[in-house]
């Protein structure tokens, strides 16, 4: 996750990449950085798709090596993964999204309300995904995907 600071106070933002596609495809936005953060990011993530991974990697935030989080991922069937401590290297997508989000977001403080702010960041999400040419990809993480899902459906088909 990744914080914001708005107003003299900070919002967090946890986002879910799929690091074949680059897409985010779940997010959360709390006024805390708890385990409910980032455990709602991964709820959304699986509400969104109706897949469920086989691995999850996060870095060494408390939030990920609590109970609950392990609880619920392990309990899906999710193989946990985590970077050794301060290596933010070891989880290159989402510093690189996190990087150029807040470039893309601008500056948060000429939003007068909170409201504002969080839906610039759901169109923030939404550019990053359908819109923003992605650099390795050469495209927009959804046109990849769904390239990627075409040429599979017809690796189905012809079998």
């Amino acid at each position: 996750f990744t914080y914001i600071k708005f107003q003299g106070n900070f919002i967090y933002l946890a986002t879910i990449i799929d690091v074949y596609t680059r897409e985010i495809i779940g997010w959360n936005i709390s006024t805390l950085h708890d385990t409910a953060l980032v455990l709602n990011a991964i709820k959304h993530a699986l509400e969104r798709t109706g897949k469920v991974p086989v691995l999850l990697h996060s870095d060494q935030g408390s939030e990920y090596d609590a109970k609950a989080y392990e609880d619920y991922v392990l309990g899906k069937g999710i193989i946990i993964s985590m970077s050794h401590k301060a290596s933010p290297w070891e989880n290159p997508f989402q510093e690189s999204f996190y990087s150029q989000f807040k470039v893309d977001l601008g500056y948060v403080n000429r939003f007068e309300a909170v409201e504002e702010l969080i839906e610039e960041i759901y169109q923030t999400i939404y550019y990053y995904n359908n819109q923003r040419i992605h650099g390795s990809l050469k495209m927009a993480p959804v046109i990849f995907k769904q390239k990627y899902e075409n040429r599979l459906e017809k690796v189905r088909i012809t079998v």
